[in-house]
């Protein structure tokens, strides 16, 4: 009989009931409930930008502004002011994960 219980333990490990991604279900107030939320809030938050500031300055410099002003990330955006060679002011948005820029 001993071994029956053995082999079902050891089945049920086998077959992924039991394990990190089974965790036990936690009351909604608990602090445990609150930090598996925060984690799965956090995961769900917006990508890092593909597009540096460094490769936006070069993308802005190739679109006519040649002295940036400010530069700045603003959500999915890098937001650039400056001026082109005649001394206009420019300002122009480039998308932080593609490069494309939108003015």
């Amino acid at each position: 009989m001993k071994h029956i219980a053995v082999f079902a333990g050891a089945a049920w490990l086998a077959t992924g009931f039991v394990g990190a991604d089974t965790a036990p279900p936690v009351a909604p107030e608990s602090p445990q409930h609150k930090a598996r939320s925060h984690s799965v809030v956090a995961t769900t938050q917006a990508k890092a930008p593909r597009v540096s500031e460094e490769s936006a300055r070069q993308i802005a410099w190739r679109a006519g502004v040649d002295h940036i002003e400010e530069i700045v990330l603003s959500g999915e955006l890098w937001e650039v002011a400056g001026r082109d060679r005649a001394g206009n002011e420019k300002a122009l948005d480039i998308h932080a994960h593609d490069g494309s820029v939108l003015d």
